[in-house]
This record gives structure tokens, C-alpha cells and sequence, in this order.
């Protein structure tokens, strides 16, 4: 009878040895795939943004959503603003009218490049310097690096002389659809 005991608590504790072995695998491998999918989906984390970057993607989606009224912008409105202009009758001037004073504000050429898909952050750079929207690739590339950004393929929209940081942001961002830019490039 010992020796059926003996084997029986040899039987049983093998078992319950086997299943706790088999339970830490099972939580190593969710680790590691948990540990994997941290590195390939970078929005699933929450970003902080500097009060920089945040000017950087409001004035890009306000300049996306200028491109995006023009577009649809549709031609019944323009017929009927011009008749009710016509029927409007100028007032007599009663005193002489004075000159309007323009206001001084910089005007900021707007471009819309086209960043290819494969492109590295070197070629980037140099169409960004090459096209007048930064002034030091180097530090465009250095900043990108350090702050472990990629660039995105597509059509954005810059103005002359960015900010490397704003030119980031906008790399970065969403780009604009290809209606978006020819119709920023035809006006």
C-alpha cells in the first residue's frame, strides 16, 4: 500500500507542478506579444505636445480647412451674391470718404510639397531647405532624431522660413489629399 501512495502524491504533485508550468508560459508569451505591439502601435499612446506644436497643427489644419472650403466652394453661391450686389444702390457720399489704411502684416508664401513614399529624413531635409522652408537641414535631421519622429509621405502645406518645429509638426501630421493641393496650387 506505500508504494501505491507514494506514487499516487508523486502523480499529483507532477501534475500540479505541470499545469503552473504550463500557466507561466501562457503569461510569458502575452508579455511578449504585448511587448511587441508597444513598439509598432505609437498611437495607442497618449503624446504630449509642446504649446508649439500645438500652433504648428492648428495653423495646418486651419490652412487645410481654408483648401478644403475653396474646393467647395460651389459656383451658385457666387451667381446669387452678384445679383443682390447689383440692386444695391450707393448712397450719396456726404463727406469725403477717407483713404483705407492697410494693415502691415506679413504676407507668408505658401507652398505645397510633395514628400515621396520612401523617402528618408536626409532627402526630406534637403527639399525642405532646397524648396526655402528651413534654413539648417542638419538640425532638421538632428531634432527629428532626437525627438524619434518619422516623416510621412504625401502633400503638406509650408510657409517660407518655418521654424524647424513647426516644420516637424507638419511632416508629422496628416497630410492633405491630392484634391486639397491642386486646389491650393491652382489658386
Amino acid at each position: 500500500m506505500l508504494k501505491n501512495r507514494t506514487f499516487v502524491i508523486g502523480l499529483g504533485v507532477g501534475i500540479i507542478i505541470g499545469a503552473l508550468l504550463l500557466e507561466l508560459m501562457y503569461i510569458g508569451e502575452k508579455s511578449e506579444d504585448r511587448l511587441a505591439r508597444l513598439g509598432e502601435d505609437p498611437t495607442s499612446e497618449q503624446k504630449l505636445y509642446t504649446q508649439e506644436e500645438v500652433d504648428a497643427l492648428l495653423a495646418a489644419q486651419e490652412d487645410s480647412a481654408e483648401i478644403s472650403n475653396e474646393v467647395n466652394k460651389s459656383p451658385v453661391e457666387d451667381a446669387t451674391d452678384s445679383p443682390a450686389k447689383a440692386n444695391v444702390q450707393p448712397a450719396a457720399p456726404t463727406s469725403t470718404p477717407k483713404p483705407a489704411v492697410p494693415t502691415a502684416k506679413p504676407v507668408s508664401v505658401k507652398k505645397v510639397l510633395r514628400i515621396e513614399h520612401g523617402s528618408n529624413l536626409t532627402s526630406t531635409a534637403s527639399l525642405l531647405e532646397k524648396s526655402g522652408i528651413i534654413d539648417d537641414k542638419t538640425a532638421f535631421v538632428n531634432q527629428m532624431k532626437k525627438d524619434k519622429k518619422l516623416v510621412r509621405a504625401g502633400y503638406f502645406l509650408f510657409h517660407e522660413n518655418m521654424t524647424i518645429k513647426e516644420a516637424i509638426t507638419i511632416v508629422t501630421s496628416k497630410p492633405l489629399s491630392k484634391a486639397e493641393a491642386d486646389a491650393f496650387e491652382s489658386s
